[in-house]
């Protein structure tokens, strides 16, 4: 199954709830922490691989950035510098040992 890069993008920022919780099985992942265009990247390419889409190197790269830009407007990323950002979603709060 082919897709182009836009259809992909769209695909991941309509479903970001569903690719942060897949990004979280493959990468500690939590609130305040940091997160790096390489994690999105091969998060993109994972994710579209369980989707039956491939993507090479590049596209995922650039699918990444488009995910970082959407998810910086969601208020869900804070960008700190080109390829690190912040993660500003309580819902992955570290859980406190009992």
């Amino acid at each position: 199954m082919k897709g182009t890069v836009k259809e992909k993008l769209e695909l991941i920022t309509q479903n970001h709830i569903d690719f942060l919780n897949f990004l979280r099985t493959k990468y500690p992942l939590f609130h305040l922490s940091n997160l790096f265009l390489r994690d999105i990247q091969y998060g993109v390419r994972f994710y579209l691989e369980n989707k039956g889409l491939r993507a090479s190197y590049s596209e995922a790269e650039e699918i990444a950035k488009g995910v970082g830009e959407f998810l910086e407007q969601q208020k869900i990323l804070k960008k700190m510098d080109r390829q690190t950002w912040l993660l500003l979603y309580p819902e992955f709060r570290a859980q406190k040992a009992s």
